[in-house]
């Protein structure tokens, strides 16, 4: 299963700090699926060392050295985030919002489930609930 990883509003809360349980989400993340984690996010367009350089410090070391796992994306900035996933495999898209075309893109493929909202306005605590209960779509078949 691929898995998506936008940052702003679900990894880091500010540019100071992480969201809490972040770096426990992010060892479970890359220890469950190591060769199918990828940025999808505004930081990272084909490299992904720009997130790296911008969010890896806020970490623990050891969480630092596995987000070096996560591939990058690359999508044009006229077009949606959803440019860059792969639709032929089960996936789980983590990001805070979705632009109404990026919306459109997963209902017109039958995987608006696959897109989990993490809002930490709304909830801290969110990546600590999704570790309690890690979420499966229907059709998301490991």
């Amino acid at each position: 299963m691929n898995i998506y990883l936008d940052i702003d509003g679900v990894l880091i809360a500010n540019e100071k700090n992480p969201a809490m349980h972040a770096n426990d989400f992010l060892r479970y993340i890359l220890t469950k699926y190591p060769d199918t984690t990828y940025w999808l996010t505004t930081h990272c367009q084909g490299d992904a060392s720009a997130p790296m350089s911008h969010i890896s410090h806020l970490f623990d070391k050891d969480v630092a050295e596995l987000m070096k796992k996560i591939k990058p994306t690359k999508w044009l900035h006229s077009s949606s985030k959803t440019s860059a996933i792969d639709f032929t495999k089960p996936f789980l898209w983590f990001d805070d919002d979705l632009f109404h075309n990026e919306r459109q893109d997963l209902l017109k493929h039958g995987v608006l489930e696959n897109w989990i909202e993490i809002d930490l306005r709304k909830d801290p605590d969110s990546l600590g609930k999704i570790l309690q209960s890690f979420p499966i779509p229907i059709n998301a078949i490991e």
